[in-house]
């Protein structure tokens, strides 16, 4: 909150819809500078008219208590009239759109405290841009006014512009998991925190500019993380950057938070994939690692990075009749138009020596899900890959027998049949480029 730096030389034409005409303003009139420099967003500068130029359109002003003969040169776009004079000293409405002078300049803000002062008459007003929130005399807070087309507007009749992304209730992120409580003005929300402090206090309201603030992103709390991957860690109140160092039983990381270079153990529940919200729309972080096959497919939202390593295990799975839900393991040999050759671990060729080798369309492959220890036993529900004729076969436990036997139901044939536990693994779904666990094994 500083006063512009002082041109010597006229700005360069700017393009303004309803640009002010050159005699709008003469020598002598008191204006507002409204400068277009980065830091100075929300600033009016009071000063005055010394003189007018035509080609560029534009003013030479002089600020008022600035005390420099030379004055500077601004575009007409960056000039209006001083408001009228407002009764001054008195409180103005809580969430009330107001100006606060500070440091040669009307800043743009919101008035808190409900329409009373603090002690001493002062008034708190918060700048969203910022996230400051500063205590002024009250009489150097004055209602805030537009001036459009020759005339001004106070924000309450000007509503709020129909652009604006979030409404009451929409669920969003800042730094914290929030709640928009109502738009106030422009780009200013009104936000209501649905966690606590660390002491377990509630956090206050606060108001903040849209720049701020993204939609909450989607959440899969049954995905499987490898290491490296570029992650988001829920600690204390808020979702932290970091990356995966380690991976552990039962489903628990080591995460690395990016800020502080901590490493903390967390369930699975809370950490997320890193998505960053760019031009209106969530966008995968993903890491291109050399030598691998990369192939583009379509998710939700954007284009997602699947990989195979050549000569790695996979996968491979059928739309034929009879083998759905069905993978088959093999290795991937290498890949020719939009195919990956893979040679099968237990299929065999018409010989019935011979591996099997066919070309597979990619969107039927995957790697080999990870190993995920069951140390206590499956669970009735549990959706279960089981070994079964040369493949493994999703299922569902049906029934737990003694001795680590277990009944598997599996819908695509509606049979039911018997296997140990060492023939049976927790079903995994090879999602977006990453591995993700369900439970869907009964559903219709």
């Amino acid at each position: 909150m500083r006063s512009p730096r002082l041109r010597r030389n006229p700005p360069p034409a700017t393009a303004a819809a309803a640009a002010p005409a050159p005699d709008q303003f003469r020598p002598g009139d008191l204006v507002e500078v409204l400068p277009d420099e980065p830091g100075y967003h929300g600033a009016h500068f009071p000063a005055s008219v010394t003189a007018s130029h035509a080609n560029p359109r534009g003013y030479t002003v002089a600020y008022d208590g600035s005390g420099c003969p030379l004055g500077e040169v601004v575009a007409a776009s960056q000039l209006r009239p001083r408001p009228p004079d407002a009764p001054r000293g008195v409180p103005p409405a809580e969430h009330a759109v107001v100006d606060a002078f500070k440091g040669g300049a009307w800043w743009v803000g919101v008035a808190l405290g409900g329409g009373r002062a603090a002690a001493g008459g002062r008034v708190a007003v918060c700048f969203p841009e910022t996230r400051e929130v500063v205590k002024f005399d009250a009489a150097d807070v004055r209602p805030h006014l537009e001036w459009v087309a020759g005339e001004w507007l106070s924000p309450e009749n000007m509503g709020i512009s129909k652009t604006m992304p979030y409404k009451k209730g929409t669920q969003v992120e800042v730094a914290k998991l929030e709640a928009v409580e109502k738009a106030i003005w422009k780009s200013s929300l009104l936000v209501d925190y649905n966690c606590s402090k660390n002491d377990g206090s509630v956090l206050p309201k606060e108001i903040v500019d849209l720049k701020h603030i993204r939609p909450r992103p989607q959440h899969a709390s049954a995905i499987i993380f490898c290491i490296n991957d570029e992650v988001e860690g829920f600690q204390g109140n808020g979702w932290w950057l970091g990356v995966i160092t380690d991976v552990h039983p039962e489903f628990r990381y080591t995460f690395k938070a990016a800020h502080s270079g901590k490493e903390i153990q967390l369930d699975q529940k809370a950490l997320r994939l890193r998505y960053d919200w760019t031009h209106d729309q969530w966008q995968q972080v993903t890491q291109m690692i050399p030598g691998l096959f990369y192939m583009l497919l379509p998710t939700f939202h954007n284009n997602v990075t699947k990989k195979f390593a050549k000569g790695s295990k996979v996968e491979v799975t059928s739309n034929d009749d009879g083998f759905h839900g069905a993978w088959f393991q093999g290795t991937a040999l290498k890949y020719v138009n939009n195919k990956i050759l893979v040679e099968y671990d237990a299929l065999k060729a018409d010989d019935e020596i011979t591996p099997l080798t066919e070309a597979i369309e990619v969107q039927h492959v995957r790697p080999c899900p990870p190993d995920i220890p069951v140390t206590s036993g499956f669970n009735l529900l549990d959706e279960v890959d089981a070994c079964w004729n040369d493949g493994w076969w999703v299922g569902v436990i049906s029934k737990v027998n003694s001795g680590d036997r277990y009944m598997v139901y599996f819908r695509s044939s509606t049979e039911e049949t018997e296997f140990g536990h060492e023939q049976l693994r927790l079903h995994c779904d090879w999602v977006g480029g990453r591995w993700m666990r369900a439970s869907l094994g009964l559903e219709a």
